[in-house]
C-alpha cells in the first residue's frame, strides 16, 4: 500500500550527487483516498499530463474536463495537494527519462505521473514531454516485488510483438534496478474509443491465417482448465465438450482489451497498451467479448442483463460474424464466451465486477443451454419500506430495459438515399395510405380517432424500409390528425391543443416504431433460446407496490383528462400503467388494465362533451374499440420483447460463489 508518496518520490528521483537538482512541482489528485495522478502545476502542462487518465464514465470524464481550470482558481488548495520534490541530476532514473525525450537532465521538465496501485502491484506511469512541450515517451517504473514482475512481464510481450501487427506497440528503452524496473514506449495521441468501430480491422488482422489448432492445446484453454473452481466444474466440462473435435485459429491476445487501455489514432490504427497478460498465441474471440463484457460491467455500470444483451448484439452483428468465420468459430461462439468469463473469474479473479460476471455467466449459460438455469436461493423477504422501494426499483429497472439500445456494437447503417432507393414503393405506399387516412378523418366527426391506423402504416413502414423512415412518418402522422381537425374545426385551432395531441400522439406512433424495430431485430437471435427460458411469472404478493402505484397513475391520469379541457388526448398516459404491469406480471394483467384505462378515458371523453352533442353509440362505441386497439398493439409488442429478449431474464443471484478475487487488471474512471 501507497502510505507516503512523498517518500516513494524521493527514492525514485534519489542520486548520488545531491549538489544538482531539478525541482518537479506536482498538484496530488486522489481518487477513494489513494493517491491517483500527479500532475504538473501549469494550466497547460496539467492538461498534457491528463492524457494518462482514460475517463469512461461520464462523472469522470466531467471532472476530467474541468480539473485543469480548476488548478487555476483559490480552490486549487483545497481539491489537491502541493508536492515539490528535488530531482538528482545524476539519478539513473532521470538519466534514462533524458535519454528517451533527448533532453539534458538539467533541463528535463516535471512528468505527469500515475499511480497503479492493484492488490499487492505498485507501478507508476510517467508521461515525459519534449523541450516544446509536447508529450513524447510513456514510462511504467515497477516498485515493488510483484510491479517489477508486472512491468518486466509487459516488457517481454512487447518485445515479442510482431511488429507488422496493427496496435503492436515498442518498447523504445529499459531500465533495471536493485529497486526498481523500467520501460518506455512511445506516447501515442488519440482517444479511448467509444464502441467497437473498427476493432474488426485490429482482430482480423492478430489472426494466424496459416494455423488451425484445438483450443485444448492453447496455454489459455489450459490454464483455465487447472483454476476452474468445484461451482463451475460441471458446466466447465459442458463447455469443454462442445469444443471437442473443433478447430480454431489461434490469434495475437492482449488480456485486459478494454477502452482505457487502447488509443484510437484514426479509424484503421489502434493502439493498445497493458500488455501483461498478453500471449502470442490465444483464443479468438476472447479480447472482442472482454471489450464488451468489462466496459458494460465496469463503465457503463450495467446490470448482468444489460451486459448479456451488449454481448449478444456484438456477437450477431455482421462484423462479428466476418470475423467468427475467418477465425473458425462460428459454430462455437456461445461456449467461447462462457469459457471467457470463467477464465476472467477463476483465473484473472476481478478486484471490481466479478459478483456481475457471476451473474451473467449463469445467465448466459441458461438461455444457451450450456448448463441447467439455477434456482434461486430462498432468501427472507424485505419488508415494510424497504420492500417498496426494491419493488419499485425492479420495475423501473424493466421499463429502462424495454427502450434498451446497443451501446458498445457499432452497427453498420446504410445512408438514407441508399434506404430511400431500397424502399421506394413501401415508402410512396405508405404515403398513399397516409393520405387516405387523413381524408377519411377530415370528412368524418372531428371527434372520431383513426390513430390505429396511422400506427398501423408507421409498423408496417419499419418492418419493410427500415426504423429511421418509420420515425419521419411517425412525426408526419402525429401532426397530421391534429391539423386536419384544426383545418375542419375550429374548436380545434388552439396551438396549445394542437401541440399537445401532437406530442401525445408522437409519443404512441414512437413507441410502435421502436416495439416493431425491436421484434425485427431479435428474428435473428431468437431461434436457440425459448420463451419459456425467459418469461418468469410473478406474484402478486411480492409486486403489490407495483400494482398500488400504477393504479394511483391511473387515477391521476383520469383526474387531469376530468378537469383539463376535453380536446386533449390523454392516451399515451393512460398506456404507461398497462405497460409496466404487462412486464412485472403477465399480458393478462396489462390486458386487464388496458380495458379499465381505455373504458375511462371514454367515460371522461363522453362526461365532459355532452355540451357537443357527443352520441354514445357513433363516437364513444368507436373511439373504446380504437383506444383499445393501440393499446392491445403496444401490449402485444411489448409482451414478444418481453418474451424474447434476455434483458428481461431473471438471473438467479447468490446461488454459485464467485471466486475470491485477488487480482484487477486495469481499472476504469
Amino acid at each position: 500500500m501507497i502510505n507516503n508518496i512523498r517518500t516513494i518520490l524521493a527514492a525514485l528521483f534519489a542520486g548520488p550527487d545531491h549538489r544538482s537538482t531539478v525541482d518537479f512541482s506536482w498538484r496530488l489528485i486522489t481518487r477513494r483516498r489513494r493517491p491517483f495522478l500527479l500532475l504538473p502545476a501549469s494550466f497547460q502542462a496539467a492538461c498534457t499530463g491528463l492524457n494518462l487518465y482514460s475517463a469512461q464514465r461520464k462523472r469522470a470524464k466531467i471532472w476530467r474536463q474541468f480539473l485543469p481550470a480548476m488548478f487555476q482558481t483559490p480552490l486549487a488548495g483545497l481539491l489537491s495537494e502541493r508536492i515539490q520534490i528535488p530531482a538528482a541530476v545524476s539519478g539513473e532514473i532521470m538519466q534514462f527519462m533524458a535519454a528517451q525525450v533527448g533532453m539534458e537532465p538539467g533541463r528535463m521538465v516535471t512528468p505527469a505521473i500515475k499511480i497503479s496501485e492493484v492488490g499487492d502491484r505498485i507501478r507508476l506511469v510517467l508521461l515525459l514531454c519534449d523541450e516544446s512541450g509536447r508529450p513524447a515517451r510513456v514510462i511504467k517504473v515497477g516498485l515493488n516485488d510483484a510491479g517489477r514482475r508486472a512491468t518486466d512481464r509487459e516488457a517481454d510481450m512487447l518485445a515479442q510483438l510482431p511488429a507488422d501487427k496493427l496496435g503492436s506497440i515498442r518498447v523504445t528503452g529499459r531500465f533495471s534496478s536493485p529497486t526498481l524496473s523500467a520501460f518506455a514506449t512511445d506516447y501515442f495521441p488519440g482517444t479511448s474509443p467509444f464502441d467497437d468501430a473498427g476493432l474488426e480491422h485490429l482482430f482480423h488482422d492478430w489472426l494466424n491465417p496459416h494455423e488451425l489448432v484445438a483450443p485444448a492445446t492453447l496455454p489459455l484453454w489450459q490454464e483455465l482448465d487447472a483454476a476452474v473452481g468445484k461451482p463451475h466444474r460441471d458446466a466447465w466440462r459442458q463447455i469443454q465438450s462442445a469444443l471437442v473435435g473443433k478447430k480454431i485459429r489461434p490469434t495475437l491476445y492482449h488480456g485486459d482489451f478494454a477502452p482505457w487501455n487502447i488509443r484510437v489514432v484514426s479509424s484503421r490504427n489502434l493502439q493498445t497498451f497493458d500488455w501483461e497478460r498478453g500471449r502470442l498465441r490465444g483464443l479468438p474471440g476472447w479480447d472482442w467479448f472482454h471489450f464488451t463484457i468489462q466496459t458494460a460491467i465496469l463503465a457503463r455500470r450495467h446490470s448482468a442483463e444489460r451486459a448479456a444483451a451488449e454481448i449478444e448484439a456484438m456477437i450477431h452483428s455482421p462484423r462479428f460474424q466476418k470475423y467468427a468465420a475467418a477465425a473458425g468459430i462460428s459454430e462455437v461462439v456461445e461456449p467461447l464466451v462462457l469459457s471467457y468469463l470463467l477464465h476472467h473469474l477463476w483465473v484473472n479473479r476481478p478486484l471490481e465486477g466479478g459478483q456481475t460476471c457471476a451473474d451473467l455467466f449463469n445467465l448466459l449459460g441458461a438461455h444457451w443451454l450450456m448448463k441447467p438455469a439455477a434456482v434461486p436461493a430462498a432468501l427472507p423477504a424485505p419488508v415494510g419500506a424497504v420492500s417498496v422501494h426494491h419493488q419499485l426499483a425492479n420495475a423501473f429497472r424493466q421499463w429502462n430495459n424495454l427502450f434498451w439500445e446497443p451501446s458498445l456494437n457499432s452497427g453498420e447503417r446504410h445512408s438514407w438515399l441508399a434506404e430511400f432507393k431500397a424502399g421506394w414503393i413501401c415508402l410512396l405506399t405508405a404515403g398513399v395510405v397516409l393520405g387516405l387516412i387523413s381524408f377519411l378523418q377530415f370528412y368524418n366527426s372531428s371527434h372520431i380517432m383513426f390513430l390505429p391506423f396511422y400506427a398501423i402504416n408507421c409498423a408496417l413502414l419499419v418492418w419493410k424500409a427500415g426504423r429511421r423512415w418509420g420515425m419521419v412518418f411517425a412525426v408526419v402522422a402525429a401532426a397530421t390528425a391534429p391539423l386536419v381537425m384544426a383545418l375542419k374545426d375550429a374548436d380545434f385551432r388552439d396551438p396549445g391543443i394542437i401541440l399537445w395531441n401532437t406530442f401525445m400522439r408522437f409519443i404512441i406512433l414512437e413507441i410502435c416504431v421502436l416495439f416493431t424495430d425491436r421484434i425485427h431485430q431479435q428474428r435473428r437471435v431468437v431461434h436457440y433460446r425459448p420463451a419459456a427460458e425467459i418469461v418468469t411469472r410473478t406474484r402478486l404478493m411480492d409486486n403489490w407496490a407495483v400494482l398500488l402505484a400504477c393504479s394511483l397513475v391511473l387515477l391521476l391520469v383520469a383526474w387531469c383528462d376530468l378537469k383539463t379541457d376535453p380536446r386533449m388526448i390523454f392516451l399515451p398516459l393512460y398506456l404507461m400503467p398497462c405497460m409496466m404491469l404487462t412486464l412485472v406480471f403477465t399480458l393478462r394483467w396489462g390486458i386487464i388494465a388496458a380495458l379499465l384505462a381505455t373504458g375511462t378515458g371514454c367515460w371522461v371523453e363522453y362526461v365532459t362533451n355532452q355540451a357537443s352533442h357527443y352520441t354514445l353509440g357513433e363516437v364513444f362505441g368507436w373511439n373504446y374499440v380504437m383506444r383499445f386497439g393501440v393499446v392491445l398493439a403496444v401490449l402485444l409488442l411489448l409482451d414478444r420483447i418481453r418474451r424474447e429478449n434476455i434483458l428481461f431474464a431473471n438471473v438467479a443471484k447468490g446461488n454459485e460463489p464467485s471466486p475470491v478475487p485477488a487480482a484487477s487488471l486495469g481499472q476504469p474512471g
